[in-house]
């Protein structure tokens, strides 16, 4: 679960899937976020998480919960059971049966909980050694325990594969993350773009050497050509991609490492299908639309989700009767296989009944020059339901007026996508993968409106 989690959050998840023990960290904020969900976690009986019963702490010496029930240190754990860790006991797998729980961000309402069975996460590490076999060998995993990347990934890439996963921090830290890869010499990353972004503008960016890493895989969805160019050359990785996926998708669903022989499609596509993948652009009715059309992108594969747990209404919406899950993005795929990401189908900006997607406009604004990062939403209005907001963040050092970029944009954009109200801002909200919440931003520029 994610670690930022406050307690309303934490108990609605460990309540939503009958959590019966909890590892937790020994922080103080932890601790006591902990106690806010739990409110009768001293006493004999749990009514507000009843199936909760084991407490372990990992990172401390002492015990602060000693005096509650079924509390242990994790290092005690270990060290009392030490003698069995070298004992090996084979026994029967029930290939559908549930091993692991994601948890989606809940940017749209309450975190849903995303499930995998045995079988799907042989496939999904099986897979992943297959097509990144050759680059993993010591394997930087900077994202957070609650992203597949590292919690899955990281975890059991080792049981097939001889490699080292490396871990740099428990929490989103682009200074830890190079410095394990120049200790440890990375051979392979997949972090998501804000990570790249904060570690190219690191003060200490230089006291590293990066150059271990063959290649880095950047997931996002609308990340920037010149951007990928770029990382390329300033932190001189020898092969650089974008990977493409979802929680509920347990790996990527396509990537661009092996396109060699053609530098435009391997900056602007996401990629083509991984092994074992199917993939199809569809309309709203669920038609399969032709090649280059836009539509919904909906997958199917070994790999995904077997359904959201304890919540068969959210997992008929999700996945169709023959298994197709619908990802809630919008795409279109060229006649040689290469998807092209376009929007997501929740933040389209309906503006008088005109459709418009944010990435279209980010885009062009990404051509201005003091422009480092941008993100386009729609603002509520009561005339036309929405009017297209953008907060804007400029390179160090530069400047530039909401109406100098207007002007700019102007013989770029047609006049109903300019965006109508321009933020400057020094940075974005976050999550802890650094993904940056769009509804939040929608919040921020109603409360300037208004102010």
């Amino acid at each position: 679960m994610d670690p930022t989690y406050v307690a309303r959050e934490l108990a609605y998840g460990l309540n939503k899937v009958g959590c019966k023990g909890i590892v937790i960290d020994g922080t103080d904020s932890a601790l006591n976020t902990l106690k806010l969900a739990v409110p009768d976690l001293e006493k004999e009986s749990r009514n507000s998480v009843p199936t909760l019963k084991y407490i372990i702490v990992t990172g401390l010496d002492q015990n602060p919960l000693a005096a509650i029930r079924d509390t242990h240190l994790y290092n005690e754990l270990i060290m009392q059971n030490k003698q069995h860790l070298t004992e090996h006991e084979i026994c029967p797998v029930d290939p559908e049966l549930l091993l692991s729980i994601f948890w989606t961000s809940g940017s749209t309402g309450q975190p849903k909980a995303v499930t995998f069975t045995n079988f799907g996460v042989f496939n999904i590490i099986a897979m992943f050694v297959f097509y990144y076999g050759s680059y993993i060998s010591r394997h930087c995993a900077p994202l957070t325990m609650h992203h597949m990347s590292s919690g899955l990934l990281g975890c059991l890439l080792p049981s097939m594969n001889p490699c080292k996963i490396i871990i740099p921090a428990l929490t989103f830290d682009p200074e830890a993350t190079m410095r394990a890869i120049h200790e440890e010499k990375c051979t392979c990353m997949l972090p998501g773009a804000a990570l790249l972004h904060f570690i190219l503008a690191h003060p200490n960016r230089y006291k590293y050497d990066l150059s271990s890493l063959q290649y880095v895989g950047v997931g996002g969805k609308s990340i920037q050509p010149d951007f990928l160019r770029m990382l390329k050359t300033e932190l001189c990785i020898d092969r650089i991609g974008q990977e493409y996926g979802l929680t509920e998708s347990g790996n990527f669903l396509t990537s661009t490492l092996y396109i060699d022989h053609d530098d435009d499609r391997r900056y602007t596509s996401i990629g083509r299908c991984l092994p074992h993948i199917e993939l199809k652009i569809v309309s709203n009715d669920g038609t399969t639309l032709p090649i280059g059309s836009e539509g919904e992108i909906w997958v199917r594969g070994y790999s995904i989700t077997c359904g959201y747990y304890n919540d068969p209404e959210q997992t008929a919406e999700a996945i169709t009767n023959s298994g197709w899950f619908r990802t809630g993005d919008i795409g279109r795929m060229d006649e040689e296989g290469y998807l092209f990401f376009v929007g997501r189908k929740k933040e389209i900006i309906i503006q008088g009944g005109l459709n418009t997607y944010p990435l279209e406009i980010e885009q062009v604004i990404y051509e201005h020059p003091s422009v480092a990062e941008v993100y386009v939403f729609g603002v509520p209005d009561p005339l036309m339901g929405e009017v297209i907001g953008a907060f804007v963040a400029l390179k160090s050092g530069m400047t530039c007026e909401a109406e100098e970029l207007k002007l700019f944009l102007s013989d770029k954009l047609h006049a109903y996508i300019m965006p109508k109200y321009i933020r400057f801002v020094d940075d974005f909200p976050r999550t802890p993968l650094g993904k940056v919440p769009r509804y939040k931003l929608v919040e921020d520029m109603v409360r300037a409106l208004n102010n």
